[in-house]
């Protein structure tokens, strides 16, 4: 299981298992792990950080941990490196821009799931506030 405490690193038995959870779990695993760690971790490419679009959406991938956030990197073929932004700045500065934008976030995508779970920028802030 994902560990409780916060671990610098995460062995490949718990890379699988996360990865293997469903979408609400990852959810969960976000809401839960990230205020811990106090710090999310985003991809940033070449150009910027990475979004995603779909059907004119545009949605921002948001990872708890910096191993899942670059297994996500390795599977998708990205040339891209993974950024830790404070806790802090998230909440107080990232999410209401993303808002502000219209930018949703994917809660810790992975490839074999379709259906990643999508959170607006003002609903993840209620959540890591409670």
């Amino acid at each position: 299981m994902f560990p409780d405490t916060l671990t610098k690193t995460l062995n490949d038995a718990t890379l699988a298992q996360a990865k293997s959870l469903s979408a609400e779990d990852r959810q969960m695993l976000v809401v839960t792990y990230v205020p811990k760690a106090k710090e999310v971790w985003l991809v940033k490419g070449q150009d910027g950080f990475v979004m995603l679009e779909d059907d004119n959406e545009v949605r921002l991938p948001l990872f708890p941990h910096v191993d899942l956030a670059q297994d996500w990197v390795n599977e998708n073929g990205l040339d891209s490196e993974c950024v830790a932004v404070a806790l802090d700045e998230f909440t107080q500065t990232w999410l209401p821009g993303l808002a502000k934008n219209g930018v949703e976030l994917v809660m810790f995508p992975t490839k074999s799931d379709e259906q990643n779970l999508v959170m607006s920028a003002n609903d993840l802030a209620a959540e890591l506030a409670s």
